[in-house]
């Protein structure tokens, strides 16, 4: 029965340790791949900045600056969706703050603080995700151009905020310095070969995390393939970039250039 048990161990152990580097692989590399051959490396053809864009450098980067951070632009649309979007993409960010007391041995204080709101956070974000896809099921124009990619993204989202709330709750919590020295261990420069040579490290033994972390590593996998690739690509957008100077400079196309 031990030798059962222990088997058990090692194989959830060597799938904890194998999907999160495999996630990692697949996510850095298809991000990159994609941001240098798929965004860097086309050319653009026209001067196409969407007006009334700013004349200089400096503008430009304000301008961008106030799309990524506040959603200038989507602000222009519903204001329902301006919220939920905003919400969402701020609240996510905080809680990928909050998972830093994960990945350092002495947690920042400003890591610390945002603890006693943590379930508030992880509640507004899940209620922003519900939105975005409500609307998409019953908004027709919005759902008329919505595929299976678009609930598919959001759904994974989803379960990755709720299995993280449950683990909130003492009956599904897991045993968090368990949690921090696995974590710690994965970030190990050996690790990676040690889990190659099947020798991982000791996972926590807790069905929800592995779930959890399951379904982060989905996403990191599925995201260099999809539209969260706005990410990246947003800053290569030449509608966006570009300074709105064509009067006095002219603009070569690349495709003329040697």
């Amino acid at each position: 029965m031990n030798g059962v048990m222990n088997g058990i161990k090692f194989m959830v152990d060597m799938y904890v340790s194998g999907i999160v580097y495999a996630a990692l692989l697949v996510f850095v590399a298809g991000f990159l791949y994609k941001v240098y051959f798929g965004y860097y490396k086309t050319p653009q053809p026209l001067k196409i900045p969407q007006t009334p864009q700013p004349t200089t450098l400096g503008g430009v980067i304000i301008r961008m600056a106030g799309d990524v951070f506040f959603f200038r632009s989507l602000s222009k649309g519903t204001t329902l969706l301006f919220m939920a979007g905003w919400v969402f993409h701020f609240m996510f960010f905080l809680i990928l703050i909050r998972h830093i007391r994960y990945f350092v041995s002495s947690v920042p204080e400003f890591v610390s603080a945002l603890g006693n709101g943590a379930m508030g956070i992880a509640s507004l974000l899940m209620v922003a995700l519900i939105i975005l896809f409500v609307r998409r099921l019953i908004d027709k124009k919005v759902n008329y151009v919505s595929s299976f990619a678009d609930y598919f993204a959001l759904a994974l989202i989803m379960g990755i905020v709720q299995t993280g709330i449950m683990m909130h709750y003492e009956k599904f919590r897991p045993n968090i310095v368990e949690v921090k020295a696995f974590v710690l261990d994965l970030m190990s420069l050996k690790s990676p070969f040690l889990t190659m040579i099947m020798h991982p490290h000791s996972s926590p033994g807790n069905s929800l995390f592995i779930t959890h972390l399951s379904l982060v590593a989905a996403l990191l996998i599925y995201f260099p393939f999809s539209k969260l690739m706005h990410a990246g690509g947003y800053f290569f957008s030449p509608t966006r970039n570009m300074i709105n100077n064509a009067r006095e400079v002219r603009y070569i196309n690349p495709w003329d250039k040697g």
